[in-house]
């Protein structure tokens, strides 16, 4: 049975626990409601990005990209993103989880790793990175989104894969996050997410040419895909460690009730003890005093 002084090392130990938990959580839940907020500011602009593309290539029947051509090959790209921490819950397995099956069904595949936990998944699976993107997830940004843009279709224009993958976790709301896998290229209509009603008909007319449209539209909306897996991985990151963080803190403060009930019982049983001792003593000492008295 423990003892009173290990009790007191016991509950000081939790309450820093306690406290590092509590800043953690704080810590988070203002990270997450700046990632929700960046969403919110640019999702208007993309979101009418993803609209007026899909809705470009609903209504022609002639459009024609570089990007939306399909390939003879099977090279697979996957862009994947993680965390740069862990005590984030499931948050990273999960994701990391999705990446790596699908990669199964793909002998010939490319690994795009944005933050550490993904490039230290990998290297435990004995899988190569073949390009890595530090502190992107951390705190993303549109400067970020455009130069992993860029690289990747480097590499595309290069003829080194055939499509790309991104794979993130989508946040529903504070505490659902789905890991989706979404096609980056080549561009597809049914792969964009837009909700376009066809409230119209015919051919649509391009100024200056279909070209020149698409050439502005298509990287605007790659990205926007990329900006938007950024963000959303972001803000499941924090919210999957400020539910954690949450947890932790509630678990820490019922072992420090359990602790203190412990701490007070053993306390009692010695104040208890120590007077025991102390009457017992003056009982013992009455008795010889009145003993010596009777021999007088």
């Amino acid at each position: 049975m423990a003892d009173v002084t290990e009790i007191k090392h016991r509950i000081r130990s939790i309450q820093d626990t306690h406290q590092i938990t509590k800043a953690m959580e704080l810590v988070s839940t203002a990270k997450m409601r700046k990632s929700i907020q960046k969403h919110k500011y640019s999702s208007a602009y993309f979101d009418s990005v993803r609209y007026t593309l899909k809705d470009i290539l609903r209504h022609s029947t002639d459009v024609r990209h570089k990007y939306m051509e399909h390939r003879k090959d099977n090279r697979t790209a996957y862009i994947v993103i993680a965390g740069d921490k862990g005590l984030a819950g499931a948050y990273n397995s999960n994701v990391l989880n999705l990446a790596w099956e699908h990669m199964q069904t793909r002998p010939v595949h490319y690994v795009v790793t944005i933050g550490q936990m993904a490039r230290a998944f990998f290297e435990s699976k004995h899988q190569s990175v073949d390009l890595e993107f530090t502190h992107a997830v951390a705190s993303p940004t549109l400067h970020d989104a455009r130069g992993i843009m860029r690289d990747i279709l480097d590499l595309y224009d290069s003829n080194l894969m055939d499509e790309v993958y991104v794979i993130f976790t989508r946040m529903h709301s504070t505490s659902v996050h789905e890991p989706v896998m979404v096609k980056l290229l080549p561009i597809e209509e049914k792969d964009i997410e837009a909700d376009v009603k066809n409230t119209y008909g015919g051919q649509i007319d391009y100024d200056p040419s279909p070209k020149e449209v698409l050439n502005v539209l298509v990287p605007q909306y790659l990205v926007g895909m990329i900006y938007t897996a950024l963000i959303h991985s972001s803000a499941s990151e924090h919210a999957s460690r400020m539910l954690a963080m949450s947890n932790a803190t509630k678990n820490a403060e019922k072992i420090l009730d359990t602790l203190s009930l412990e701490f007070n019982r053993l306390r009692q049983n010695a104040i208890t003890t120590d007077l025991l001792d102390l009457s017992s003593g003056r009982f013992a000492a009455a008795n010889k005093q009145t003993e010596g008295n009777a021999r007088t």
